[in-house]
């Protein structure tokens, strides 16, 4: 049997498959039906699948993992299911790759859903570099006293003996708040309040930091701001949330090598800002994860870090044509600093960085990782 004739027969089989959860979709079958791939009966669709998803950047991939989900008798979410059973008949009319790359194109838009922020990512007009624009909040002198009470709070700490310093962690991350995250209301909800459960752990449950007033006056300072940010801004208050539903799992060690992989390409296609908190949010994310928890347990990655960089990473992956594009653009790009940057880095051959060239396996695999940790894939 030829590839071709392989690809086309498979490709047919996976049709059918669709068109049974189609059927599912329409009565509404929950996530736990008895749905029995077809698949799985036929030995040599089976095989031809599994022998397909060897080959390098393989389109059938997803199907293995889809229908491994059902002999395990764990299938992927069902909302994702949904979006792909979906895929207009034109993109399956178009062929396995077609197919594939609408796929990604669907995890990665799941994957922003699931964890909303209240800022756009888009490419600089000018560099066409990644940036993040912040949503800004209404009442923005009001933000602006709450900071000023927080930096106010955070001072009459410092020093003494109230156990905090500039080289604390809470301390870096709210001086980081009152420079940096100014003016973006979402990363400073999202930072706050990381914080406010770290001071009141130490405050609290373990006493690292003495329960005096002035820490104490800390963390009742750092909470009013995370509810002051919520109450003037309607969207962080609904990220909030949608976050607070979602329940990170462990990082694999495989995955801390592809995050570490990841971090100069992503630095070298954002702008300074947006690389600077990669920079930040990678080792924390790789670190967190890799220390345990006092109880013996495996320890979660840093729920602010993790929102960050997944939701950007998957906002940066609906925009590879932008992208590749934009790339494309001049033959003087080839000379350019960032592919120097991220030839340098030894992630990328000889080829353009663009998302959809030699980035995206990456990019994607990031979005990958973003799925399972959230329980998706």
């Amino acid at each position: 049997m030829s590839a071709f004739v392989e690809d086309d027969e498979l490709l047919i089989l996976l049709r059918a498959e669709e068109i049974e959860v189609r059927y599912a979709i329409a009565e509404d079958m929950p996530p736990t039906s008895n749905l029995t791939p077809m698949l799985t009966g036929s030995q040599d669709g089976w095989k031809i699948l599994r022998n397909m998803t060897q080959a390098p950047n393989s389109p059938w991939v997803f199907w293995e993992t889809w229908y491994q989900g059902f002999l395990d008798g764990k299938p992927l979410d069902w909302e994702l299911q949904r979006r792909v059973a979906l895929i207009d008949d034109a993109i399956w009319d178009a062929g396995p790759e077609a197919v594939a790359a609408e796929i990604e194109r669907i995890k990665a838009e799941f994957l922003a859903e699931k964890l909303p922020m209240a800022e756009t990512i888009e490419l600089h007009p000018e560099t066409g570099k990644f940036r993040a624009v912040p949503i800004l909040v209404e009442n923005a002198s009001y933000m602006s006293a709450l900071l000023t009470q927080v930096g106010d709070a955070l001072r009459d700490c410092l020093g003494d003996h109230n156990g905090l310093s500039d080289r604390s962690g809470d301390v870096k991350k709210l001086n980081r708040v009152l420079t940096k995250y100014r003016d973006d209301p979402q990363n400073a909800e999202l930072t706050l309040t990381t914080v406010a459960g770290s001071l009141r752990r130490q405050l609290i449950e373990t006493r690292e930091l003495p329960p005096n007033e002035d820490n104490h006056a800390l963390l009742h300072t750092v909470e009013e701001g995370v509810r002051g940010i919520r109450a003037n801004h309607p969207e962080v208050a609904a990220n909030r949330e949608q976050l607070a539903r979602q329940a990170f799992k462990t990082l694999a060690a495989e995955e801390k090598q592809v995050l570490e992989e990841a971090l100069p390409i992503l630095t070298a296609i954002s702008e300074a800002e947006l690389a600077e908190d990669f920079a930040q949010d990678i080792p924390e994310l790789i670190n967190d994860a890799t220390l345990p928890l006092a109880n013996g347990a495996p320890s979660l990655p840093g729920a602010d870090a993790a929102t960050r960089v997944f939701s950007r990473v998957s906002k940066m992956a609906l925009l590879k044509d932008q992208y590749d594009t934009f790339t494309r653009k001049g033959a003087e790009w080839f000379d350019s600093d960032t592919r120097k940057t991220v030839q340098l880095a030894g992630l990328v051959g000889g080829g353009v960085i663009a998302i959809g060239v030699k980035f995206g396996p990456k990019l994607l695999e990031l979005v990958q990782i973003g799925l399972r940790l959230l329980g998706v894939l």
